[in-house]
C-alpha cells in the first residue's frame, strides 16, 4: 500500500516548475503523512507541530497556511490512509459480483488485515491513536466504521442476490460487529504487533458470516 504518491515527496531546492497550488499541496500531504507516522510512533499527546513539520521537512509557517491544528493534520493523515485502504479494497474485489457473498466477506476481512500489517503506521493511526485523541477523530472513526458497515451491508445484498439470505441486516448487528472487528485489531496491536494481524483473519471472517446469517432472521 502507498501512503506517498509522487505529489507529496520532498520538493527539491531551486526553481520549481510546479504552480503554487501543486507546491502547496505537495506540502500538504507530506504534512499529512507526517502526522500519521509521527503519532503512530510517539503517540497522539506528546506529538507537537514542531515534530511533524520536521519529519515534513516543512516549515512551521507552511504548516499554519494549511492547517489550524495538530489535531487537524492528524485528520487529514488519516482521512488519507482509509482512502487508500478504501482503492485497495476496491481493486481486490473488483469484480464483486463474480464472488459467493461469503468469499466476498473473507476477501474483505483478509485484504484489509493484510493492508494494515503491511502499512504499520496507518494501523497503529487508526486503530490506536486516533481512539486516544477524540475530539473531532472520534467524529471521523464513527464515519470510518460506518464505510465498513456499508462493505458489510453490500455482501449481505449480495447473499440475497445469490438466494442465500434474506431480509434487511439490523443497523446494530453490523454496528456490533465492526466494533468487534475494530476491538479485536486494537488488542493485537497491543499484544504483538501489526504483523500478527492477517492471524485474526479466521475467526473474524467466521464471526463475520455467522452475523450476516442471523440478520433479518425473525
Amino acid at each position: 500500500m502507498q501512503l506517498d504518491p509522487p505529489v507529496t515527496q520532498r520538493l527539491r531546492p531551486g526553481p520549481s516548475a510546479l504552480s503554487r497550488e501543486e507546491v502547496l499541496a505537495s506540502q500538504r500531504g507530506r504534512l499529512a503523512l507526517a502526522a500519521l507516522q509521527t503519532v503512530a510512533a510517539a503517540g497522539y499527546q506528546p506529538t507537537t507541530i514542531a515534530d511533524i513539520t520536521k519529519r515534513a521537512q516543512v516549515s512551521k509557517r507552511t504548516f499554519y497556511e494549511l492547517f489550524r491544528s495538530k489535531e487537524e493534520c492528524f485528520l487529514a493523515g488519516l482521512e488519507g490512509g482509509v482512502a487508500v485502504a478504501q482503492h485497495h479494497l476496491d481493486e481486490a474485489l473488483e469484480p464483486a459480483d463474480r464472488l459467493d457473498w461469503r468469499r466476498l466477506v473473507r476477501r474483505s476481512l483478509t485484504v484489509y488485515l493484510e493492508l494494515l500489517a503491511a502499512e504499520p503506521d496507518v494501523a497503529r493511526a487508526l486503530h490506536l491513536e486516533a481512539v486516544a485523541a477524540g475530539g473531532e477523530i472520534a467524529h471521523f472513526r464513527a464515519r470510518m466504521n460506518g464505510v465498513f458497515v456499508d462493505r458489510m451491508r453490500g455482501a449481505h445484498r449480495v447473499g440475497v442476490e445469490q438466494g442465500e439470505l434474506s431480509g434487511e441486516p439490523a443497523e446494530g448487528m453490523l454496528a456490533f460487529l465492526i466494533g468487534g472487528i475494530d476491538d479485536r485489531i486494537r488488542q493485537q496491536l497491543i499484544a504483538s504487533g501489526p504483523e500478527d494481524l492477517p492471524a485474526l483473519g479466521p475467526d473474524i471472517c467466521a464471526a463475520a458470516i455467522a452475523i450476516l446469517r442471523m440478520s433479518g432472521v425473525d
